[in-house]
């Protein structure tokens, strides 16, 4: 049989490049659509591989595409677009935007919610194409309790627009696919974070914004000749809460395992930690990873008993965006999950603080990815400098 061909959207990003990773190694023939740049396919599939990859051997099964999930025809031209319609038997649609900060609502709108629409007509067009959604566990919003893979819509509120936007999405998906018959999967990871082999990640929120503050306190207090240990740094939140943290090379291995399977057309996934931490042990973990052994993690009636320090108020202020998220969560129900994963080998790591310190240290290394963007910078700055030269020399002969 001809082998599938496979369209990806967000393929540059954090999971989305892991997931192309997981499908282009289980065979498949890929077309990457990316957003437009200045920078050719070579540089864009090294955003995706890593450099132990040879250029050639890509090349042969993957098409760079440049284009716009958000923009009409997805960003190509209407010839392109039937073109790429009549030859993709299915689709990941990975793309989305992340943003937890106030006054992102329209970009997220139209990422996240437009952008699923658009790409969910491609699905249709000329020919119906599977599509699997990469959707989040998050969009449970405020619920408490169990929340059931085949759960959406419980009156539930949000604790941000980027829960309610990818919960938009997927409501819109439910009248859309019932109306076509368009088979669907749906995985909803939960926070996403580093790989637990190498500690790598693209993505510097979450438990790295923790990390980060954590060791600038602990670095300017020793400058100041502080003692570290004798003031608390009480953060507020329930010790007791949990924390659904799941490495980024475990969700891709599972969506791409749970993909290929029959039996998971229409249904939704949680792909999410069966054992999550809870903030009271997050906290002692990170003051072993970063040397900051003054966290306290108090209920936010006795935060708010007591003036907070200067370090304190700095810190809530540095992780307000993720408050929300130490004072309760679901519980995810995995049955799906774990029925179709059986066999297979694949289970979500343990979060341990070995692995916290892992992350820690990786994030210390690439400062936060500052070093990254540098050297991009840099690569840039020379790539700029040769093409003025051959230009040079060209006009000068």
């Amino acid at each position: 049989m001809r082998q599938k061909t496979v369209l990806i959207t967000g393929a540059t990003g954090f999971l989305g490049s892991y997931i192309t990773r997981e499908l282009f190694e289980a065979g498949f023939q890929l077309k990457l659509l990316v957003r437009k740049t200045t920078t050719g396919a070579k540089e864009r599939l090294s955003e995706v591989f890593p450099a132990n990859y040879e250029l050639k051997t890509l090349l042969k099964r993957i098409e760079i595409i440049e284009g716009d999930i958000s923009g009409n025809y997805l960003g190509l031209s209407a010839r392109e677009y039937f073109k790429l319609a009549g030859t993709v038997d299915e689709v990941f649609h990975c793309a989305e935007t992340t943003q937890l900060r106030k006054g992102e609502d329209d970009t997220l709108a139209k990422i996240n919610v437009l952008g699923t629409a658009l790409v969910s007509l491609f699905c249709i067009t000329k020919r119906h194409k599977r599509l699997h959604y990469i959707s989040t566990a998050y969009v449970a919003g405020k619920r408490r309790g169990v929340v059931l893979e085949d759960e959406l819509e419980k009156g539930q509120s949000f604790n941000n627009g980027y829960e309610r936007s990818k919960y938009e999405a997927e409501r819109y998906l439910a009248v859309f696919l019932g109306q076509y018959r368009l088979p669907c999967t749906i995985y909803r990871p939960g926070i996403i974070t580093g790989d637990t082999i190498t500690g790598y990640t693209r993505e510097w929120e979450n438990i790295y914004v923790f990390c980060r503050e954590l060791n600038r306190l602990n670095a300017h207090g020793m400058a100041k000749g502080r003692n570290p240990f004798l003031f608390p740094l009480r953060i507020p939140g329930d010790k007791y809460s949990t924390v659904n943290l799941v490495p980024v090379d475990y969700a891709a291995r599972a969506i791409a395992a749970i993909s290929i399977k029959a039996e998971s057309i229409n249904k939704t996934f949680h792909i999410v930690n069966p054992s999550p931490p809870t903030l009271g042990e997050l906290a002692v973990w990170l003051m072993v990873a970063t040397g900051n052994h003054r966290i306290k993690v108090v209920p936010l009636h006795e935060f708010n008993m007591q003036p907070q320090t200067r370090e304190e108020l700095l810190l809530a202020r540095k992780t307000a965006i993720f408050q929300p998220y130490m004072f309760g969560e679901a519980c995810f129900d995995s049955t799906n999950t774990r029925t179709l994963l059986s066999g297979t080998g694949i289970e979500c790591p343990i979060i341990t603080d070995d692995l916290i310190c892992k992350f820690n240290k990786y994030a210390l290394e690439m400062n936060w990815g500052k070093k990254g963007q540098i050297a991009k910078k840099i690569e840039k700055l020379d790539s700029g400098f040769k093409y003025f030269y051959t230009n040079l020399n060209t006009t000068i002969m």
